[in-house]
């Protein structure tokens, strides 16, 4: 036996809380207890408190209100956008925050295994795009860790539920209602495979937005009652408190039909009552808001299998999410759906357990590899052989791991932009007569791979410029403000040869590995000119990745 064993860990980095969760000597997940407070989450809020020091966690959370400049929350949101925080002249990337996160994630690891944590496996939102699933494996990078795998969330809560248990084909719909985030995933099991079918969600809609109506409604009844003259909404301190009441408060209404909640401010006191009905109505339309989702991952399933009747078609329904605890969601859910029985599933932990199921799996089947063949059953026993000695793991129970591949999809569509010079006067504005021909779309299966022939543009065209774009909203669309440029995403064939005429054939090729690499080749026949585009789809260069590492490992972090 190894004095060392290598282990597996999973990171579920969330908008509100991260967890951590290995595969322990008796191959099952578990789940890193935080070092100072002892729970099994940790709050994704990092406090600056001086040059090189930070705070992760319950007491940067504490200190939110009242040391708003000081302090960085919800910073999921921002992945994969050009946002920064300066503090003690030090600029701050989403990337950079959240290794902060996962740097002390991986210390309380370190420290309860006694082991060093190296590999992980990260899980973002299903329909977190490229951009910002590069920007959360940058993150890790940072970090010093070697993130091996980025997996959607709702897959990794389908392994912890062990859906993979059964040889039976099943359709399940993973319904994941977190502290910032909220998405659907419809996910297909069968005896030799875990395909991701379709998936939808919102990047700003999670448990926070439900915190967020109840401190508003706490605020108006206490001005309302008191006719305090100051304005509470002034006074951090209060607002900190009032805002720990308010999330407390909606968990308790998850099993009491009513809370009593005194306030005090400005020297005066009033006693607020919430009810379980009160707070539904005030945020019913945030639940019908995660209904619209769910209905239109639905639709996507239909036109995906070709049926009429999709909510039909779903075997389970799994509820993932502190917030989807809420009585209302499961409510919500049966009343629409007759037939549903929605199952509550570990919502705060099962994603980070599945995580590290995966990180197992995926030793396995080398998913990360970006070329090749997935292992045959040959090369998963003689893998399972070695990992399972590698990792002190009894082989039979590991083997369990290699029964299945997974299968995922392309969360948003991608595309190159192209000129309308059909339409008269496309001359005089060429951005207003450009679109976004897209040739792989969102909920295709990964790998892929699709070609497209457009053509020059005007005659004796020397040189012709690829760009590659991104799905930027919800609803695909050719329409150049619906989607995003890809940083690094460009490209320029030239030395055609002169006397091309217009709309001579320039033939493109796009293709998308199972890790989601994109891959684009483009060629001019007739002079076999061509152009390959490696895709670095992230806002940050590998530059400024190493940069930000120098500043993340000089920090020392603490909870």
């Amino acid at each position: 036996m190894s004095e060392q064993p290598t282990s597996f860990f999973g990171i579920d980095l969330g908008t509100t809380y991260s967890v951590i969760s290995y595969i322990d000597e008796y191959g099952k997940p578990a789940v890193i207890r935080n070092a100072s407070t002892g729970k099994e989450t940790l709050a994704s809020v990092v406090y600056f408190e001086s040059a090189g020091n930070v705070v992760v966690g319950e007491q940067a959370k504490n200190l939110a209100v009242v040391y708003p400049d000081k302090v960085v929350a919800r910073v999921k949101r921002s992945m994969g956008q050009e946002s920064n925080w300066e503090f003690d002249g030090v600029t701050y990337t989403p990337e950079s925050i959240s290794a902060l996160v996962l740097k002390r994630l991986a210390e309380d690891a370190a420290e309860e295994t006694g082991r060093p944590v190296r590999d992980v496996v990260i899980t973002v939102p299903a329909y977190f795009g490229m951009l910002e699933r590069e920007a959360t494996k940058q993150a890790g990078t940072i970090a010093g860790l070697n993130v091996i795998g980025i997996v959607p969330e709702p897959v990794a809560a389908a392994m912890q539920y062990d859906v993979a248990a059964t040889d039976a084909e099943r359709v399940i719909l993973v319904y994941d209602l977190g502290g910032g985030t909220f998405d659907t995933t419809v996910i297909r099991v069968s005896a030799d495979r875990i395909d991701v079918l379709c998936t939808d969600g919102d990047q700003e809609l999670g448990g926070v937005d439900w915190d967020d109506r109840l401190v508003g409604h706490l605020v108006d009844e206490f001005v309302a009652q008191t006719s305090v003259e100051e304005d509470p909404n002034d006074d951090r301190e209060f607002m900190q408190e009032l805002r720990e009441k308010a999330e407390d408060v909606k968990r308790q209404l998850s099993s009491v039909s009513a809370r009593s909640v005194p306030l005090r401010f400005g020297g005066k006191q009033a006693t607020v009552e919430v009810t379980r009905d009160m707070f539904e109505t005030m945020t019913g339309d945030l639940l019908d808001r995660t209904l619209g989702y769910t209905d239109r991952t639905l639709e996507k399933l239909a036109a995906k299998v070709a049926t009429d009747d999709p909510a039909g078609l779903i075997d389970e329904v799994l509820l993932v999410g502190g917030s989807s605890r809420m009585p209302a969601v499961r409510t919500a859910l049966e009343k629409k759906f007759p037939g549903w029985k929605p199952r509550l599933h570990d919502p705060d932990l099962a994603v980070a357990k599945g995580a590290a199921r995966y990180a197992l799996s995926s030793a396995i089947w080398d998913w990360a590899a970006t070329d090749g063949d997935s292992p045959d059953a040959r090369e998963r026993q003689d893998r399972v052989a070695a990992i399972a000695q590698a990792a002190n793991l009894d082989p039979d129970k590991l083997a369990a791991f290699a029964r299945k591949e997974i299968t995922t999809v392309l969360p948003k569509a991608f595309g190159v932009r192209l000129v309308d010079t059909d339409t008269p006067g496309w001359q005089d504005d060429i951005e207003g007569h450009s679109y976004i021909q897209h040739l792989v779309h969102a909920d295709q299966t990964l790998p892929s791979r699709q070609d497209l022939t457009a053509g020059t543009v005007v005659p004796d065209q020397r040189e012709v410029k690829v760009q590659i774009y991104e799905q930027a909203g919800g609803e695909e669309s050719r329409e150049l403000s619906a989607n995003k440029a890809v940083d690094h995403g460009s490209g320029l064939i030239t030395g055609l040869p002169a006397g091309l005429p217009a709309s001579s054939p320039i033939e493109v090729q796009m293709t998308v590995s199972r890790e989601g690499l994109l891959r684009v080749e483009a060629n001019e026949p007739r002079s076999g000119r061509d152009l390959i585009i490696e895709v670095q789809v992230s806002v940050l260069s590998d530059e400024e990745v190493r940069s930000a590492a120098a500043t993340v490992s000089a920090i020392t972090v603490r909870s």
